[in-house]
């Protein structure tokens, strides 16, 4: 309803600035369509018409100066079939209306008189302005005011009305014995499809031949986001958003339409007010005012090798060149975080039990702590003294359950004859669930856009973003703070400085204490190789990481001619990125020390420019549009990177922590390189009667990260649309609430050069190397480093698409689907080389193809029933990936938890899906172990493998058992992927009040569950669930399903689908309850606004998934769903304003 928002926000009070506006024009036989362009660029007033309204107009000549917007029109509309009215800012051209002549006798003049008032509004409630009211077959009439009400004098209250209003169906009303009249008037689509603004340049939806969704900024304010990718998430189709983390200041990873890459990246590009990023994390979503995203190659080609993933194009906040010279708004939240859900391991008896038992399953003596019930009795009363009733419950130790957030933004914006502007400043502060993580974030942002001339236009943008933040150790099953916190025993004590009740076996806990060093007092983990989750939490805490961002542009355009505009735009991104670590000295016995305490500083620069310059023709003749782009654009980027490191300082003060300070082990290390991009495009686009659009993209890029002779590619898209419901033949057989409907399709080339700097390049340093002849003394000299590929050139991505848009019941329900097929040949990818090469590092290489095909869908639909308001948009998404090929066919492993194979990337497969054994159910006897393969390897009560495969003489896999349990029985075990990924989006308002819902969520994903590799293995020291022991194998006949408890795992940590679970999950995203206070209590005049709302992000998850979050992406495709102490999103409450004046 983008008509109706306009036009509620126009005032019908006549400008002043009208009358005084000084307008000069001289031409013979000119078209009024250019009448109204140059009247435009001298009042800067709008102009709003149907089209084919002026194709009945006749050619004026005019020669007039210095005189009033008004004398001007009223020489315009001499003589032509249609009138004008001024609506603040906006000039709005209507038809004449026709009125019969009158034949009143001597008995209607008598007639009495009747005034008769009413309100017209449109089917959401919003007052219309401007809308023409007419006694039918008269020249009686009036038009509705600021608030949509109208008054009209009719002769003996009798008659009809006629109420009309351009792209409103127009409706007339039986006056019978009325004197209130209240009229609704619903949309005409095929109207407001016509309907184009003059000033503003916008293109129509109907207009688009690719594949195109967006996210609007209101949106946005309806779901308070931390981060500009989690606007992103369940919002488009065919847009899948996973978080990486749910530490605070994270991103989420964001993939369109599927893996494009093996090795190489897979994010989209970003374009922020015209300038491209690789990362959009420093954004401040309340500074956004659109998100389109690009799927297609006919929407991405135009912008080149960097469009191969999509592209999301990103609109700012602008001001616009209105009357009022100041708008301000302020928008905040404040609220608390806390974690969705918690895990429960076992108190300190059923630790003791646990050990005791895993023990006892094979024959071993029991631990010596625990070997009798004196020295049970002990350890229970160390317990009970230091840690309370149950032991140490680890996880309320790191967990913060009441997390403070809070977000700002104070924005101003306004304008006037020739200029407009929008400056924003915002704040947020996250505290991270787990405690010593947090999230700082500072941004001003300012947008300035002047009319100069007649000709000439110009524009700037700038951001400055400061940001900081703390991490703790996390998705890490060595050192992991959430991990050791799910793994560490619950009869160590958080400190160990005022310790009671210490048994003789267990004083060794003192052993390194230091009182006078505040890192000391905590004890080390007495029964496991785990860090002290929360001391680790406080040596963290002594690092930071800051950045700081300046974003700027400037662009001017120049028209030459009406038809023909050049556009000049200079852009700029400096970045810089600073790591402050320190390293305490502790040493916190049995296994957790640091013998000296260290400090670091390392410092990133990162300077990007860009220089775009465009031709742009436009013109319009008949039922004929067309309109091209030519241009050429100058990237290059600098990166510097140097840092220091020192160890041995006096001692761990904060004072102290200077580099100059430490006294052993130096260290320094320093980068710089460069690259660079020019580029070469063009776009022309045929729209015949808004029936028959042709689009056709061209673009060529060269880049200096290949060698000379393959730096340049070429890369071509085409595209058309075709409006069906606009056919003639086919108007008489569609039914009226059959609105619009478009066939669209695509196909088109896109190149990615998404590699480092170099990498054509062999690289040379200092190394240790084996001598021939000598194989047990390396010796420093100079050699190769990294081996470089002369022959890289660009990957190409083939992008196929076909879509289908229809929209019913005068825009109530709107239905869109696409399929696509996007395959990428000449994939750049890391080839292994043989190891008897000696080289560390493998080349880059052109070396695989990938293929990724998929549905998506959405449908929409909005109505009003009385004061009562809603809408709904679902949205659902699927695809499928496989890999064609690799170079020299071999697959590619990625390894996780203690060095295992955990994926795999093969042809014919989906990238990075999990490869393992298959289980066949538990062990029940020796009978039945001795008939397996596992004779001699398993016992009863262990895990039972699939043997499915054997191998020929050649070591080559062939199908069928053949009595050995060995690597070739490795199969598919699990696959990262969804099925489906879909989102939901519910509305309502009733009067003030307002209620926005969002669900969002993934089916038939899974994920490997790393953690109960070792909280379910019994072997070492590993703390396990609450609710195991009762579920583990104990005896034959007790379950198929979970293993015995026993300190030898023996085959049951083998990497097996035994730890693959349903990774599917539903979340109610966002919940927001807000209201409005009525207008009446607030300046009217002025527009003012005030909003309270609270609302609820992840309130509720529904999920068959054990661990702490089923929701786990990665960067690296071959590493996705692979939880290893993933750090959970947290659920939050909040309230929060919303305010204008």
């Amino acid at each position: 309803m983008k008509l109706v928002i306009l036009l509620t926000v126009i005032c019908l009070q006549v400008s002043a600035r009208a009358v005084s506006q000084q307008i000069t024009i001289s031409e013979n036989n000119i078209s009024l369509e250019k009448v109204f362009k140059s009247l435009r660029k001298q009042t800067n007033y709008s102009f709003f018409y149907k089209v084919d309204l002026l194709q009945k107009a006749r050619p004026v000549n005019l020669h007039l100066k210095e005189v009033t917007l008004e004398e001007a029109l009223e020489k315009c509309f001499e003589n032509q079939p249609f009138t004008y009215e001024i609506l603040n800012k906006t000039v709005v051209i209507k038809p004449k209306e026709v009125s019969k002549p009158e034949t009143q006798n001597s008995a209607s003049k008598a007639s009495v008189d009747v005034t008769l008032t009413g309100k017209v509004t449109s089917e959401s409630g919003e007052p219309l302005i401007g809308v023409t009211v007419v006694l039918k077959g008269t020249s009686t009439g009036s038009s509705t005011d600021v608030s949509g009400n109208y008054s009209l004098v009719v002769p003996d209250n009798k008659g009809t009305l006629v109420f009309s209003y351009i792209g409103f169906l127009s409706k007339e009303v039986v006056i019978g014995n009325a004197t209130t009249l209240n009229v609704t008037l619903a949309p005409d689509v095929k109207a407001l499809s016509e309907v184009v603004v003059v000033g503003y340049g916008t293109v129509e939806k109907k207009e688009i031949t690719g594949a195109v969704s967006s996210v609007s900024g209101n949106e946005i304010k309806n779901m308070p986001v931390r981060s500009a990718s989690d606007a992103l998430q369940g919002k488009a189709a065919g847009v899948m958003v996973t978080q990486s983390s749910g530490s605070p200041g994270s991103m989420g990873v964001v993939r369109i339409r599927g893996i494009g890459s093996v090795n190489g990246s897979n994010d989209p590009l970003y374009l922020v007010d015209g300038l491209p990023q690789s990362s959009i994390g420093w954004l401040n979503p309340n500074d956004i005012e659109s998100m389109d995203i690009h799927k297609d190659a006919s929407a991405a080609a135009i912008y080149g090798s960097r469009a191969s993933n999509g592209v999301v194009i990103i609109t700012t906040k602008r001001g616009s060149k209105t009357e009022r010279p100041i708008s301000v708004s302020y928008d905040a939240y404040y609220g608390f975080q806390s974690a969705w859900k918690r895990p429960h391991m076992l108190n300190a008896e059923e630790f003791i039990e646990y050990k005791n038992r895993a023990a006892q399953a094979v024959n071993a003596p029991l631990p010596s702590h625990f070997s009798t019930p004196a020295r049970i009795d002990e350890v229970l009363r160390f317990v009970n003294a230091n840690s309370g009733p149950g032991g140490n419950d680890w996880w309320a130790k790191i967990i913060d359950n009441q997390a403070p957030l809070q977000n700002h933004n104070l924005s101003f914006s306004g304008g006037s004859k020739n200029l407009g502007y929008s400056s924003s400043l915002g704040y947020m502060d996250q505290k991270g669930i787990v405690k010593g993580s947090d999230y700082n974030r500072i941004s001003w942002r300012t947008n300035l856009d002047a009319q100069l001339s007649e000709r000439i236009k110009f524009g700037t943008n700038f951001a400055i973003v400061y940001e900081s933040r703390r991490n703790i150790d996390e998705n890490n099953p060595y050192t992991g703070t959430i991990f050791s916190a799910m793994t560490a025993d619950p009869i160590t004590p958080v400190y160990r400085n005022n310790l009671k009740e210490v048994p003789s076996f267990m004083e060794n806990i003192l052993d390194g204490y230091e009182a006078n060093n505040p890192f000391s007092q905590y004890a080390g983990v007495l029964y496991s190789n785990k860090p002290n989750p929360v001391a680790q939490i406080e040596r963290m805490r002594q690092s930071i990481w800051e950045g700081i961002n300046f974003k700027g542009g400037a662009n001017a355009e120049f028209k030459i001619l009406d038809p023909l505009a050049f556009r000049s735009n200079f852009g700029l991104d400096i970045r810089r990125d600073l790591s402050r670590g320190f390293t305490p000295r502790y040493d916190l016995d049995p296994e957790e020390r640091s013998v000296l305490n260290s400090i670091s500083n390392y410092s990133w620069w990162t300077n990007y420019f860009i220089w775009e310059n465009t031709l742009t023709f436009d013109r319009t003749w008949g039922n004929h549009h067309v309109t091209a782009l030519a241009g050429g654009s100058a990237e290059l980027t600098k990166a510097l990177e140097y840092g220091a490191s020192k160890q041995g300082l006096v001692n761990n003060d904060e004072d102290m922590r200077i580099i100059n300070a430490a006294t052993i082990n130096p260290g320094a290390s320093g980068f710089s390189g460069s690259n660079s991009l020019a580029s070469y495009f063009g776009r022309i686009s045929y729209n015949f009667a808004d029936r028959y659009i042709l689009t056709a993209n061209i673009r060529r890029d060269g880049t200096s990260r290949f060698a000379k002779e393959n730096r340049w590619g070429t890369f071509p898209s085409v595209s058309g649309a075709w409006r069906f419901t606009e056919e003639e033949f086919l108007q008489a057989v569609i039914p009226a609430w059959f609105n619009s409907g478009k066939l669209r399709g695509s196909y088109g080339l896109i190149g990615n050069q998404n590699i480092g700097s170099g990498a054509y390049l062999s690289t040379y340093g200092n190394t240790s190397r084996y001598l021939f002849g000598d194989v047990n003394t390396a010796y420093l000299g100079a050699g190769r480093t990294s081996i470089g590929n002369p022959n890289l050139q660009w990957e190409t991505s083939k992008q196929a698409d076909i879509g289908l848009e229809l929209d019913f019941l005068n825009g109530k329900i709107g239905f869109v689907a696409d399929y696509f097929n996007k395959q990428v040949d000449d994939m750049l990818m890391i080839v292994p080389l043989p190891t008897t090469m000696g080289y560390p590092n493998f080349p880059w290489s052109n070396a695989g193809s990938m293929v990724n095909k998929g549905w998506e869908f959405q449908i929409s639909h909005k109505n009003k029933l009385g004061a009562f308001n809603y809408s709904v948009l679902a949205n659902i998404s699927t695809f499928k990936n496989e890999v064609l090929t690799l170079g020299g066919g071999e697959p590619i492993y990625s390894t996780a938890h203690l060095g295992e194979t955990i994926t795999k990337t093969e042809e014919g497969m989906p990238v990075g899906y999990y490869f393992g054994w298959l289980t066949d159910g538990i062990f029940q006897t020796q009978e039945e172990v001795n008939n397996s393969p596992q004779k001699g390897l398993s016992t009863p009560g262990d895990l039972r493998f699939k043997d499915i495969n054997g191998t020929d003489a050649n070591g080559r896999i062939i199908p069928g058992p053949d009595g050995i349990l060995n690597a070739s029985d490795r199969t598919l075990i699990g696959n990262p992927w969804p099925d489906f990924v879909y989102g939901l989006t519910l509305n309502a308002a009733y009067k003030g009040f307002d209620v926005n819902l969002f669900f969002q969520g993934s089916q038939g994903n899974d994920v490997m569950n790393i953690l109960r590799y070792d909280t379910e293995a019994g072997t070492g020291w590993y703390n396990a669930p609450k609710g195991f022991l009762d579920k583990a194998w104990n005896g034959p006949g007790s379950t198929n399903e979970h293993y015995k408890v026993s300190q030898n795992a023996g085959l049951n940590t083998n990497v097996s689908n035994y730890f693959v679970e349903d990774g599917s999950y539903l979340r109610l995203k966002n919940i927001q309850i807000g209201y409005n206070l009525p207008a009446k209590w607030l300046n009217q005049a002025r527009d003012q606004q005030l909003r309270f709302f609270v609302g609820a992000q992840n309130l509720l998850t529904f999920t068959k998934y054990s661990g702490l979050d089923p929701e786990i992406g990665s960067y690296d495709p071959k590493l996705t769903g692979i939880d290893q102490g993933y750090y959970p999103q947290a659920r939050t409450f909040m309230f929060g304003v919303n305010a204008k004046f």
